[in-house]
């Protein structure tokens, strides 16, 4: 049952009618007015209210990758799982592995840490992408 104006209260009848064949628990009709929040100031808290932030931070990790490690490493290497507090990051070739593992490791942990905090990852363990691929 649809209201012509969408701020419209429906009437007493219509609400029975509604709340019957939506099998809506509430007695009382929810109020049209809101608190105005937009939803990107009000997923944070949700997210941390259902247990999933640690979900949210691990995509804005995802996203944000190439910004963080710099495009260069960005297009041989993608972030894998996260396991605690330490990042698997995977690497597309051999010769970029090892690249990374003796000069670029350290200061890739430093850019996560001031991006993502000091408490999210603790240690990064580089490895052979197993898909064969960089985030290219």
């Amino acid at each position: 049952m649809a209201n012509e104006h969408p701020n419209k209260r429906m009437t007493k009848g219509q609400w029975q009618v509604y709340r019957e064949r939506c099998r809506v628990a509430s007695w009382q009709q929810p109020s049209r007015k809101t608190s105005g929040e937009k939803l990107e100031e009000g997923l944070p808290g949700l997210m941390q209210k259902l247990g999933l932030d640690s979900e949210h931070w691990v995509e804005t990790l995802t996203q944000e990758w190439g910004a963080i490690v710099g495009n260069a490493v960005g297009t041989h290497t993608r972030p894998g799982r996260v396991e605690g507090t330490q990042l698997t990051v995977f690497v597309d070739s051999s010769v970029w592995l090892n690249e990374l593992k003796r000069y670029g490791e350290k200061q890739m942990l430093k850019n996560l840490q001031s991006r993502l905090g000091v408490g999210r990852i603790r240690k990064i363990r580089l490895q052979l992408d197993p898909e064969g691929r960089g985030s290219r």
